[in-house]
């Protein structure tokens, strides 16, 4: 499934974006990288492609950056329909391989990484959502738990990366209206893998409840917990987790200080901006619990300390985030 859950989805109409992501936090080093290849077609104007690369020092913020660069032409399709090789500019993402540069705004990015793949995509949201116009943005996760190897360079420094990390792709018309979303698949002493995505989204002139999704990989199978709320359950740098079913609950935190977000503005094929205040070196503690005969029992307790990926996005940029994922370059 991870192959055909890549394929690219636009038909070549406008009034559609899609993206393919990298996400992993060097264990060595504790540097946080963000890698992005994107397609936006307009309602108005020329489709477009883009490049996106960041860095997360956690060490030393100020040296966090973000630059991505636009090309006039969205992307080079595969000769096989059926494979996922996409190229866009410079950086090439296929199944279980990427390679890439951008550069602008003072920075030089190269990478050059493969993971393996074969394992079943994990699908966030419920199976309605992922059929008509029900979701604005359908997130995939081909490889939702996966190894990360290769090199990474940035202004002249190489990494070399061995980590535990994730790669996604989206499809929508548009980005919901505001969100949190969360991933981590590198917990202190637990094998797990955790996403996890809340959104209020836009119908008509009203806004709906938010809808939260919570998948968990613990002992082998995923966990699938979701509730539907009018209370938002989160602010800039911080998600109160509180979701469950019949059989568990998952409680607990996801967070990341301001100093350690990077805001990356986004913009819907209608003009409309979002703005994305992102970190991967984010932190969460999360405790599961499932139901026995005297109650509900605490079975696990998953912990990372910034090598969660997580975001906290919506309508307006927040003042206190000083750090921005810059556009360099001519825009087409």
């Amino acid at each position: 499934m991870s192959e055909q859950d890549n394929l690219p989805l636009w038909d070549g109409r406008a009034g559609a974006y899609e993206v393919w992501f990298l996400t992993f936090t060097d264990q060595k080093s504790g540097t946080g990288y963000w890698i992005r290849s994107t397609v936006t077609a307009p309602e108005h104007g020329e489709p477009y492609g883009a490049v996106w690369f960041a860095c997360f020092q956690q060490g030393d913020p100020e040296r966090t950056f973000g630059i991505h660069r636009r090309y006039p032409f969205p992307f080079e399709r595969p000769r096989d329909p059926e494979r996922f090789d996409v190229t866009v500019g410079p950086a090439r993402m296929a199944s279980g391989e990427a390679e890439g540069s951008v550069e602008g705004d003072g920075h030089v990015a190269r990478w050059n990484l493969t993971w393996p793949t074969g394992d079943p995509t994990y699908r966030l949201l419920a199976d309605a959502f992922y059929r008509g116009g029900m979701a604005p943005t359908r997130p995939y996760s081909p490889n939702p738990h996966t190894r990360i190897t290769g090199t990474v360079e940035v202004d002249g420094e190489t990494v070399a990366i061995d980590s535990p990390g994730q790669q996604g792709h989206l499809f929508g018309r548009e980005h919901a209206q505001r969100w949190a979303w969360a991933h981590c698949s590198d917990f202190l002493d637990e094998e797990a893998s955790f996403q996890a995505l809340t959104a209020q989204s836009r119908r008509g002139q009203f806004d709906t409840p938010f809808v939260t999704f919570v998948g968990l990989q613990w002992e082998g199978r995923w966990i699938r917990l979701s509730k539907v709320h009018r209370r938002k359950d989160f602010s800039l740098g911080m998600w109160r987790v509180d979701v469950g079913n019949r059989r568990y609950r998952l409680t607990g935190r996801v967070e990341a200080p301001t100093r350690a977000l990077l805001l990356a503005e986004y913009e819907d094929p209608n003009g409309t901006p979002r703005y994305c205040h992102n970190s991967e070196v984010a932190s969460c503690r999360l405790a599961l619990f499932e139901r026995r005969a005297g109650g509900f029992e605490e079975i696990a307790l998953l912990e990372s300390s910034g090598t969660t990926h997580a975001e906290w996005a919506g309508r307006t940029p927040a003042p206190g985030v000083e750090r921005r994922h810059t556009l360099v370059g001519a825009t087409p």
